[in-house]
């Protein structure tokens, strides 16, 4: 990764945001709070379109999480 002006390190496509490690830690707290703030997601949804894609990604996340409890 290369230092950008801003101070954060550049990502390439290919690189993940975090381990799977790291999201196994904290998938609980994160399905608390989607089930704790459904209409304020849809709202944001509607406001950031250009989000979409990866708000479609995270609900499939989701529904994967919960198969599994």
């Amino acid at each position: 990764m290369l230092p950008t002006k801003a101070g954060r390190a550049k990502r390439y496509k290919g690189q993940r945001r975090h381990s799977s490690f790291y999201v196994g830690q904290h998938l609980y707290h994160w399905l608390q709070l989607h089930q704790m703030f459904p209409k304020n997601i849809e709202e944001l949804m509607q406001i950031s379109r250009y989000r979409l894609k990866d708000y479609i990604k995270g609900q499939r996340a989701i529904s994967l999480a919960l198969s599994t409890f």
